[in-house]
Formats: structure tokens, sequence, C-alpha cells
């Protein structure tokens, strides 16, 4: 049996924010915003038929990205307790997340994407779940506003897969160490 892999694949500034100060995200292009050219985005895609993500990141990318997963067959997750935002393809859940990550483990399918936001992060890292980190870093210093990583009890030692380069952003894929 294949065992899924829990990837966090989620774009910060590069003093290390995932919004600006007023929950902004209108920053996260490269050095030309209309080159669209993501590679380990469409890589991603490929081997990922779940995504995981907080009410606030669902609503932030908007309904013309989530469409698109739908049409990748990506199932989408959403934690909140707004049950209106349901379909077909996305899942709201009040499930706590280190709980429903488990549970979807447990079915046969691709990797699991954990797109965002932070309160879904620091517990999977707590708990040591999170098997990749792809952390896409664009050229920009906010200086305020949501951090990637806050504060967690452990260390995680990781290392490094890859790396692609494009458009000014750099993003970086690194895997969980096993001891």
């Amino acid at each position: 049996m294949i065992v899924r892999k829990v990837i966090l694949y989620i774009t910060m500034s590069l003093d290390g924010y995932i919004t600006d100060q007023h929950g902004r995200i209108d920053w996260l292009h490269g050095d030309n915003p209309t080159d669209e050219k993501t590679e380990s985005y469409h890589h991603l895609l490929k081997h990922v038929d779940s995504v995981i993500m907080s009410e606030k990141a669902f609503r932030m990318i908007g309904k013309k990205v989530n469409q698109y997963w739908i049409h990748q067959g990506l199932k989408i997750y959403v934690l909140s307790s707004l049950t209106q935002l349901s379909s077909d393809h996305v899942i709201v859940t009040s499930e706590d997340i280190c709980s429903l990550v488990q549970k979807i483990k447990q079915e046969s399918g691709k990797d699991i994407w954990i797109c965002g936001g932070q309160q879904l992060i620091t517990p999977l890292i707590q708990a040591n779940m999170i098997d990749e980190y792809h952390i896409s870093m664009i050229p920009t210093l906010i200086g305020k506003g949501t951090r990637l990583f806050e504060d967690f009890d452990q260390e995680t030692r990781l290392s490094l897969i890859k790396t692609y380069v494009y458009n000014g952003i750099v993003d970086i894929e690194y895997k969980k160490k096993i001891y």
C-alpha cells in the first residue's frame, strides 16, 4: 500500500509572511506580474488529489482558482462551520485538522496538499504530520502581516529535495528527515 504524503505548498514573502497586515495577497507575483510560469505548482497538481485549507484561504484564493482545481479533479476540504460553501467537490468540515488529515490518509488516493492557513499548519507541524514543505518565496518584503510559521514546540529537521527559480521567485522543496 502506498502511503499518501502530506505536502505543505504555500507562498510567502521573502521576510516570511503569507498575507500583508491587511490580510491581502495581491503581492503574490514575481518580477513580471503577467508571467504565469509556475513549474512547481503544475508539478504538485500531478501528485495530489486533495486540498485542505481554512475558510479564510478559500475565500482569498477565490472561486476562479477553486474552479480550476475542481476541473483538475481535486477534492477541496475547507475547515469552517459555514456549510453553505459545500458542493460536490468542496467539503466543509469543522473537524480537527490532524484528525481530518489522518482520515484522508487512510483513504486510497494521491498526496494531500495543505494550502493554508497558518492555524492549520502549526498543529500539523506540532503533530509531525507534514511530510514535505514546498515554499515559494516571492521577491517582496511585507514587514507586517501573518507569518507562515509561528511558535511551535519542536525542531523538525528537513532535507532539500529540489529548487526552482523563475520570474524572481524561488521555490524550495524539503522533505522531513526520517530518523
